[in-house]
Parts: C-alpha cells; structure tokens; sequence
C-alpha cells in the first residue's frame, strides 16, 4: 500500500478516534454514573475499537473486563456487559491506547498483511484487514455520533468536527 493512502487512512481513521476521545472528555462527570447509556456506549465502542484492531483475529477481550451475558441491561447495548461501571479515565486510557494501536499497526502493515483475510473466532465476519480497517472506523463514527447526540440533548453542546488526526 502506497505511504500516501497510509497517510490518508490514518487521518481520517484518527479524526474518528479523536472525535469519540472528544465526546467521552466532554460528558459531565457527575451524569458519568447516573445517565448509563453515554458509558455503554463508550464502553462498548472501546472494546469494539481494540477488537477489531487485534489481527489476526482472537476472541473478544479488554483490558477492562467484561461478562457475556444474555440478561442485558436496560441501557446496555449488546451482550458485553462490563463488570463494573468504569471511570471516565479508564475509557479515555483505553481509548488513547487503542488510538496508539491503530497507528502503529496502520504504519507497519505491508501491502500483503492488507489484503489478508480477517477471521473472526467466534461470528460470522470474514474481509480482508483494510476493509477491516474501513469497517471499525465506520463503526467508531457511528458510535461517536451517537455520543455527541446524548451530550447535546444532556449538556445543550458538543465537540467540534475533527479534519484529520495529527
């Protein structure tokens, strides 16, 4: 893969993660603990994030412990029910971790460990890494959007629009 579309990636890939860090720094922490579905969502966004960054495939796992579970919470978004209900710190770290990941493992690819198939353990999604790539960073737009909705209708603000990572 040319450094430019790299480089690109990377931008774009890193805006995202930097407008859910964003989201996730803005969030009053006296409504972290009483308003559950703005950390459910970080929570599982997070996991999913470092998930979807760990190649080859292995089952799911964090750093930040969690239970597969099919009683699922009223403000819980699938079955990957944290342990305890972590701090915003905790998911910050997590997040700037998982950002660092995803840099150096972008950066570090060849070509070929682009176009190699990802595997997933335990479900049903097979695509090669950069569709992967592709794929997470949709999904951490998803969720940042959603996080940024919560923070408007809770606080009447949000973050701005990131251009590009540095």
């Amino acid at each position: 893969m040319l450094q430019t579309h790299k480089d690109s990636l990377w931008k774009q890939f890193g805006a995202s993660i930097d407008m859910l860090i964003n989201a996730v720094s803005a969030y009053p922490e006296n409504l972290w603990y009483t308003e559950k579905k703005f950390f459910y969502i970080s929570y599982h966004v997070a996991v999913f994030l470092d998930y979807y960054l760990t190649i080859p495939a292995g089952p799911p796992a964090s750093p930040l412990p969690f239970t597969l579970t099919e009683d699922i919470p009223e403000d819980a978004i699938d079955d990957i029910i944290p342990d305890r209900i972590y701090s915003q710190d905790e998911i910050l770290s997590y997040l700037q971790a998982s950002r660092k990941k995803c840099h150096d493992l972008l950066f570090n690819m060849t070509e070929n460990d682009f176009t190699q198939s990802w595997v997933e353990v335990e479900g049903n999604k097979v695509m090669p890494v950069f569709e992967l790539f592709l794929y997470n960073m949709r999904h951490v737009q998803h969720h940042a959007a959603q996080l940024n909705m919560l923070l408007r209708k809770d606080t009447g603000d949000a973050p701005r629009w990131v251009r590009a990572a540095k």
